[in-house]
């Protein structure tokens, strides 16, 4: 299993995701690797101008891979 360390004890809940730099993993409504209740940092990866996006945010899961589907299968709390 990945692990992520890191100090969380100086984040505060946020309501605004763009200015999150972490999220916590409320609930998931598929088999995404990652820890109900865990905290995970936050990661923005941009494109060139020809992508339909210009940026897209990913966290590390569990298995240390980039995952983008977290922002769509899992409950979260943001926090900055």
């Amino acid at each position: 299993m990945y692990e992520q360390r890191m100090d969380v004890s100086d984040l505060t809940p946020t309501q605004n995701e763009e200015e999150a730099t972490h999220v916590k993993i409320l609930a998931c409504i598929r088999n995404v690797p990652v820890t109900i209740g865990g905290m995970y940092k936050l990661y923005v990866m941009k494109y060139d101008d020809c992508a339909a996006v210009e940026e897209e945010i990913y966290i590390l899961d569990d298995n240390g891979n980039e995952n983008f589907s977290f922002w769509i299968c899992c409950k979260k709390e943001f926090y900055k």
